[in-house]
């Protein structure tokens, strides 16, 4: 029998894309998993091409390994790099673009190249096992173009998955015993099937039993309505969380990115989220560095976090990604400011997370049990914010009442009101 490791580098939809590869390579009698890679004759690398430091670890992981390994690279960077990548590692045994999944257990006992688009990447024939958190893509795909983003060179244009195959898949792995699902897409406020936008699949979604929350990622602040909030508002299940990602505090920055939105518009839609969901929970991207971003624009994004105070804020430097319109332009902040500037702004996230955490110290909260490790509970609010109680394994899967006793930037941790 054929041992098959799967990696995964990258973000939410690559984790999903890699699920969904262990359910088709289980589903073939030949093929069983292994949790590590020296127990394993194919190893699958699950890629992202988002950043070059992201490349970067994915190529030196491939190193290791393709000489002694049949090696699958898989995902974002296959799709980008494709016979680039055949010519720096000779003996790979096959790469796998982003809309041919579904065929990973075929692909491995062939090998070759496969990177042509396939429309029906999502099939939910694949039997997904159920875990208490899991992930469903709702759509494929960016029409954005953001001029520092590759994602629609990777992924493709928008694609929406069909409304009945989206629940058809909840609906499974509800009955498996998962509580909470997330939605993903590169842009979920885009969605459409038949005239059904995004607030009406949420609100069909709301209705599926066995699930008790549903949360979705990303939001791109253009596209980002009074209807999704009215409908994020009005559902207990809905989480009450958004991550909107900013990128810059800068409207000179935001025109040269394409984001579609200045920072007043920006700012417009948080305060309307917080007058019409108390509590809730907001966290946003920032990307430093971008070309000409000068110590004035850098300033501009330092107010922005300081006036906003998002809950959290994940913080990444510039790269330039070859075949995007940013790619043409001068890459002219120093590696030494964009390092500056960075840890700046890391520092000051954290101190703002650390006083929003610490302001909910005494609260009571709801959370879900994920998962029980020593003895100890990882649980998780509605707003997103992880907690540790002390637990047993049959809480798994559970809601309990908490009493919030200690608060850090990350976590929080908490006691279960008897």
């Amino acid at each position: 029998m054929t041992k098959i490791y799967i990696h995964t580098f990258g973000c939410q939809m690559n984790e999903y894309d890699s699920e969904r590869m262990e359910a088709a390579v289980l589903e073939d009698s030949g093929f069983t998993l292994v949790r590590n890679e020296e127990d394993a004759d194919v190893i699958i690398v699950n890629t992202c091409s988002v950043r070059k430091h992201a490349e970067e670890r994915a190529m030196s992981y491939v190193g290791r390994h393709v000489k002694d390994k049949k090696v699958i690279i898989a995902g974002c960077m296959a799709q980008s790099l494709k016979k680039d990548l055949k010519r720096q590692f000779q003996n790979i045994h096959a790469i796998v673009g982003t809309f041919r999944f579904d065929e990973i257990a075929d692909i491995i006992k062939k090998g070759g190249i496969y990177t042509e688009e396939d429309h029906n990447a999502y099939s939910v024939n694949i039997k997904r096992a159920g875990k208490v958190r899991g992930f469903v893509a709702i759509m494929q795909g960016c029409d954005n173009f953001c001029s520092y983003c590759i994602v629609p060179y990777v992924r493709g244009r928008e694609k929406s998955r069909a409304f009945a195959e989206i629940r058809e898949e909840i609906e499974m792995l509800a009955k498996n015993g998962t509580k909470e699902i997330t939605l993903l897409g590169q842009n979920v406020n885009s969605y459409n099937d038949k005239g059904m936008n995004f607030p009406a699949l949420l609100k069909e979604l709301a209705k599926i039993d066995g699930i008790m929350r549903l949360r979705f990622m990303t939001s791109h602040p253009k596209d980002l309505s009074d209807e999704l909030i009215d409908t994020m508002a009005s559902d207990k299940k809905l989480c009450k969380h958004f991550h909107l990602p900013v990128q810059s505090g800068s409207d000179k920055i935001l025109k040269a990115m394409n984001r579609k939105y200045t920072t007043a518009n920006y700012t417009e839609k948080i305060n309307k989220i917080r007058r019409k969901i108390p509590g809730c929970a907001i966290t946003t991207d920032i990307l430093i560095g971008f070309p000409d971003e000068t110590d004035a624009d850098f300033q501009d994004t330092v107010r922005l976090l300081e006036n906003i105070r998002f809950d959290d804020a994940y913080v990444f430097k510039y790269s330039q990604r070859p075949g995007t319109a940013a790619a043409k332009m001068n890459d002219d902040v120093s590696e030494e400011n964009k390092k500056k500037r960075v840890n700046y702004i890391l520092d000051l996230q954290k101190k703002i997370s650390e006083d929003i955490n610490n302001k909910l110290t005494g609260s009571e909260a709801e959370v879900l049990v994920y998962s029980v490790r020593s003895g100890e509970a990882r649980a998780i609010t509605d707003t997103n914010k992880r907690v540790y109680i002390k637990g047993v394994e049959d809480l798994t899967g559970q809601t309990l009442m908490v009493k919030i006793v200690e608060a850090r930037a990350g976590a929080l941790t908490g006691g279960v009101i008897k």
